[in-house]
């Protein structure tokens, strides 16, 4: 018992000491921080930011059932990986239905060259008796599916192709049995270039259904963290739904809004000294790579401080040249820019 009880009273004893570590740990990065607001009051070059990353949103082209999710809050990705799948059972059936409809193009169009070439050309005797019998052959199976049509127990696709073959060869036909005219090769003619142009469309219905079955597999566009999973296996997506978002592994950031008083303090190229609440006793090095044209918002309306005029600020953007330490978006970051000679042509020295 007594040793159970010593056990017990360490381990008080411990914890005690774990809390106590991190309240004094919080209270000196709250002191800290505390302090280097008031250096950036007393301090108009010493500015407040934040870390900044890019993040990507991935969607979708389908409506759909999710079919699977590989990732999880949190996995590191490569570009290429395999995010998420969409059953594709309706896409592809839209890409057979346009190869389908492409290959009745294609047949079509074959069937109209050949017309064409016998207006040119003429006919043999032994041509026109083939052409009488693929005549016979597609009128009876046309007349056929005429009343299956009417009943929707052929396609209208299906149907469709039969009545083109049916005319092309009742085309053929009458071309071998009567000798071509000058109006029937101009005929002949424009049924080429018109099959030529629903060969063109039918390609065209193939490949954006093909695009669309791409969509069906969600990939990451670059390396990068999962930040979020929206969805989950089963669930209806809808065009344009946020399924999955993305920390590019670019780079991170700072940025900085300043003020349009303080805008005189930087210039594009200055290199500049950074800290972080997250690192205390620890400062970095930046470059401002961009100081963008165009204000954010207004951050101090007009007062007696500042006269009769809003106050803007703008965007300043500094890359981290020796940065060693993790970063997250959204951290706090104290940028001081008063290292820099600021004198006319100094950057450019």
């Amino acid at each position: 018992m007594n040793t159970e009880a010593q056990v017990n009273g360490k381990s008080l004893v411990i914890k005690i000491a774990l809390v106590a570590a991190a309240i004094v740990l919080a209270a000196a990065l709250f002191s800290w921080y505390n302090a280097n607001r008031e250096v950036e009051r007393n301090n108009p070059a010493v500015m407040q930011g934040n870390v900044k990353m890019t993040e990507i949103d991935l969607n979708s082209m389908l409506d759909g059932y999710i079919e699977a999710v590989n990732v999880a809050e949190g996995d590191s990705v490569k570009e290429g990986d395999v995010l998420l799948q969409i059953e594709p059972d309706i896409v592809q059936a839209k890409v057979r239905e346009a190869e389908a409809a492409l290959g009745q193009a294609k047949a079509g169009l074959a069937q109209a060259q050949a017309v064409l070439s016998k207006a040119q050309n003429g006919a043999r005797p032994e041509d026109v008796a083939q052409a009488k019998a693929a005549y016979d052959y597609a009128a009876s199976t046309y007349e056929r599916m005429k009343p299956l049509y009417a009943d929707g127990a052929v396609s209208a696709s299906d149907f469709e192709g039969i009545e083109a073959k049916y005319l092309a060869a009742k085309a053929v036909y009458e071309t071998a049995l009567n000798g071509a005219r000058p109006e029937d090769i101009a005929q002949a003619q424009g049924a080429v270039q018109q099959y030529q142009a629903t060969v063109k469309q039918a390609e065209a219905a193939v490949n954006e259904a093909n695009t669309y079955l791409r969509h069906a597999v969600i990939t990451a566009p670059c390396d990068g963290v999962v930040t979020a999973v929206n969805v989950e296996k089963g669930e209806l997506i809808s065009t344009g739904m946020s399924l999955v978002s993305l920390r590019a592994e670019a780079e991170a950031w700072v940025e900085v809004n300043v003020l349009e008083t303080s805008l005189s303090l930087v210039r594009q190229g200055q290199q500049v000294t950074l800290s972080f609440p997250a690192y205390a006793e620890q400062s970095f090095h930046g470059t401002v790579v961009n100081v963008s044209k165009n204000p954010d918002f207004a951050v101090k309306k007009a007062t007696n401080e500042n006269g009769s005029f809003d106050v803007l600020s703008y965007a300043v953007k500094i890359r981290l040249d020796d940065m060693t330490e993790p970063l997250y978006a959204g951290m706090t970051a104290v940028v001081d820019f008063s290292q820099a000679d600021l004198t006319p042509g100094a950057q450019d020295e």
